[in-house]
């Protein structure tokens, strides 16, 4: 719906969310389609908590349906929880992890490992399930991919790959990539990375060269500067999932592509998109102009859950190839049940349903976030589909010391870059409680450690 504008427009007197507005929204004239609308939208976050539906009389009005049409398709979506009908206050919707009545300690709210909320994920055993009806089941040779989860990305994929390769999670993904592009070489790495990343990297033997990224993505001087030293492969992170402040953009990857055509036509390109279908668009990609150099990684466990331990790696045959020798000499694939799992819900409209609420409760908490330590005064920043906000402090490691006395635990920005920008707090965002009060509780907390005097302890 071009020109409509994203979040629902409320009256200023009443809080009601307008009744043409919505009519707009949800074009079906039955009860079923009209429930559905409703529920997308509010899975979505058009309609936020708390915001008051028009009367079944003004909406019935206004789509020209039935009253009963309505109060039918009002009741449906009540009945899931998503609605709830006051005396006085009319139809609001609810926020159904707001309701739960336990008030979870901090202890238990990872901040520092980027982990995401399994009350978000989907329910895997109806995919497990359908994943056993295969005729291929138990066969001796290897599925590096199943022609059913082929099926599945292929048409998505935002370039041509020459080959495919489905693997064991995101992390075993990037460094297999890595691994296979370095050659012996140095490795350009756009920072920051994901926890652990350049630990791994350095336990390797392979040296990383940083680049740095605005919010458009990997400036053309810093990647132009690694090139310069020297490095065999490029690692980019399209989804902004740990960025400082923004996504790579159609515009910077095209002057990115032209910059290696031009100048390191024989260096390869390892894109990690991490955040996989919990971006809310597909991210911008070297391979539509390079697919001979550019090797696409997409991770599903965030979205999915750990244990379904899959990630799919499309592009470069001959790197592909090269990741599937790295990886136990060319022995290992991937179970073809957990691969066709995995197909099962990319094409199950429920767990797109589940992904579309995720998407929309992440972007709360991380939008939460970022208000609470503005209005604590200190300055955070995080990109669109970021997993973490960062959070600038003056000592890094007397902030983590304080905070962990008051049972806080939060990442060092520093472990995140090859060369550390100084004082920098790393908050994953998934698992923070859907609790404006909470947060501002944690921003506070962060604002005095930040202020506390430091203290000398003895043995």
């Amino acid at each position: 719906m071009t020109g409509l504008p994203s979040v629902a427009p409320r009256s200023a007197a009443t809080g009601q969310v307008e009744a043409e507005w919505l009519a707009q929204r949800l074009p079906g004239t039955s009860a079923k389609a009209l429930g559905s609308g409703l529920t997308r939208l509010i899975d979505a976050g058009e309609l936020a908590p708390g915001a008051q539906l028009p009367t079944i009389r003004d909406f019935a009005r206004a789509a020209g349906v039935s009253p009963g049409t309505v109060m039918t398709a009002w009741s449906r979506v009540r009945d899931t929880g998503r609605l709830a009908t006051r005396r006085r206050g009319g139809t609001v919707v609810v926020d159904l992890h707001a309701a739960a009545p336990r008030v979870l300690d901090w202890s238990e709210i990872e901040m520092s490992t980027v982990t995401p909320d399994p009350a978000l994920q989907p329910d895997l055993a109806a995919a497990l399930v359908r994943a056993l009806d295969t005729p291929d089941l138990h066969a001796a040779q290897r599925a590096y991919i199943t022609p059913r989860l082929l099926r599945s990305v292929a048409g998505e994929w935002p370039f041509e790959a020459q080959a495919w390769n489905c693997v064991g999670g995101g992390t075993e993904a990037v460094v297999l990539a890595t691994a296979a592009a370095a050659g012996g070489g140095p490795v350009a790495v756009e920072e920051p990375v994901s926890p652990g990343y350049l630990e791994i990297l350095r336990g390797l033997g392979i040296e990383p060269v940083a680049v740095r990224a605005d919010a458009e993505g990997p400036t053309i001087a810093s990647v132009s500067a690694a090139l310069d030293a020297g490095v065999t492969a490029v690692v980019l992170q399209p989804s902004g999932a740990y960025a400082v402040s923004g996504a790579l953009s159609e515009q910077r990857a095209t002057r990115l592509a032209a910059l290696m055509a031009d100048r390191a036509p024989h260096t390869w390109i390892v894109e990690d998109d991490s955040a996989g279908p919990l971006t809310d668009g597909e991210p911008a990609t070297l391979g539509t102009c390079l697919p001979g150099q550019v090797l696409r990684i997409r991770s599903y466990c965030k979205a999915f859950g750990i244990d379904l331990r899959t990630a799919v790696m499309g592009g470069s045959a001959e790197l592909i190839e090269r990741t599937i020798r790295l990886r136990s000499f060319g022995m290992a694939s991937n179970s073809r049940i957990l691969q066709n799992a995995l197909a099962a819900l990319i094409e199950d409209q429920q767990t797109a349903d589940t992904l579309l609420r995720a998407r929309a409760v992440y972007r709360r908490r991380r939008q939460a976030a970022l208000a609470a330590f503005a209005r604590s005064g200190l300055t955070a920043t995080g990109s669109p589909d970021g997993f973490v906000v960062w959070v600038q402090v003056p000592d890094e490691t007397t902030t983590l010391v304080n905070l962990a006395r008051q049972g806080l635990v939060v990442a060092a920005g520093s472990t995140s870059f090859v060369n550390p920008p100084g004082g920098l707090l790393r908050v994953s965002v998934l698992q923070l409680p859907d609790d404006c009060d909470r947060i501002d509780e944690l921003a506070e907390a962060v604002r005095a450690a930040v202020h506390s005097a430091e203290r000398e302890y003895f043995d």
